[in-house]
């Protein structure tokens, strides 16, 4: 069951995980896409070129024939070592399979190359003032908001404005209640949302479902593989989905249902992280006031 507090202080700390640069400073009022941190994080993306084999030279040979040296920034396709005999006649090359940099040169006559690094940034989330900075990281955002703390979520975090599309919470939220309209949307259903419901929300691009159940096997064929037993909330299949109750037909509690219906029209920022074994990490909707 979800718990619920209709005033209440939230601060969320937000970091990129690494060292970057802080834009923003104590005291400054930020919005949920505000960026507060930026840096970049090293590429998992490897590629062994075996060097030798195509330039057709014996491994200890290939050092000479490089055209990039350990440290050196190459795009897809550039040469990066080349083999000429018989006054140029006869040309062999190298080239790089990605964009990145040649991280190491192999005394088996290969190398190495890493895609470039992948940037990272921390955004609010919520709407707020900044009370603490995390040097090179990021920063503390406080504001005064309705929160609401489900029991299970898929998805990351999201935003949009709140749309209750069922007149009660014992009712199912069906394909037939989501229209063109909810595109970019936070919809509140009630005691169930449909497999076709699901599958027509990603469609017309909503930002996340609110829900008192889901039928297990319906979100497993939504998300296209089984829920896993680590950590929720980087499923890409469509919005993200917060589950109020529990699995099956479970209407959304009378008082989660009423407090979001007091609150529709406003934007809400959500998150469907959850931590399945341990439940340390729970979703979250929190709503500005």
């Amino acid at each position: 069951m979800a718990v619920n507090v209709e005033g209440t202080v939230v601060r969320k700390e937000r970091r990129i995980p690494t060292k970057g640069e802080v834009f923003v400073k104590v005291g400054e009022l930020v919005e949920p896409d505000t960026v507060l941190a930026r840096g970049t994080v090293r590429n998992p993306e490897v590629h062994e070129i075996r060097v030798y084999s195509k330039l057709g030279v014996d491994p200890e040979q290939v050092k000479r024939y490089m055209l990039k040296e350990e440290g050196d920034e190459v795009k897809r396709d550039e040469v990066i070592a080349i083999y000429r005999a018989f006054f140029g006649r006869l040309t062999r090359t190298c080239r790089s399979p990605i964009d990145g940099h040649l991280e190491t040169l192999l005394k088996s006559g290969a190398a190495l190359i890493r895609g470039m690094p992948i940037p990272v940034e921390a955004r609010a989330h919520i709407p707020g003032i900044v009370v603490e900075l995390i040097p090179g990281e990021g920063a503390v955002v406080e504001t005064r908001a309705a929160l609401i703390n489900g029991v299970f979520g898929v998805g990351g975090e999201t935003i949009g404005e709140l749309i209750i599309a069922v007149g009660e919470p014992d009712e199912a939220l069906t394909a037939e209640a989501i229209t063109n309209a909810h595109k970019g949307k936070v919809v509140v259903g009630g005691s169930l949302v449909t497999l076709d419901a699901l599958r027509k929300a990603a469609n017309v691009g909503l930002s996340g479902v609110l829900i008192g159940g889901v039928d297990q096997k319906d979100l497993t064929d939504f998300l296209g593989h089984e829920i896993g037993v680590g950590v929720t909330g980087r499923e890409e299949a469509g919005p993200t989905v917060i589950v109020t109750e529990g699995f099956g037909v479970y209407p959304m509690d009378g008082v989660t249902f009423n407090l979001l219906k007091s609150h529709e029209g406003k934007r809400a920022s959500i998150d469907g992280t959850t931590q399945i074994r341990q439940r340390m990490l729970r979703p979250e909707i929190i709503i500005p006031l």
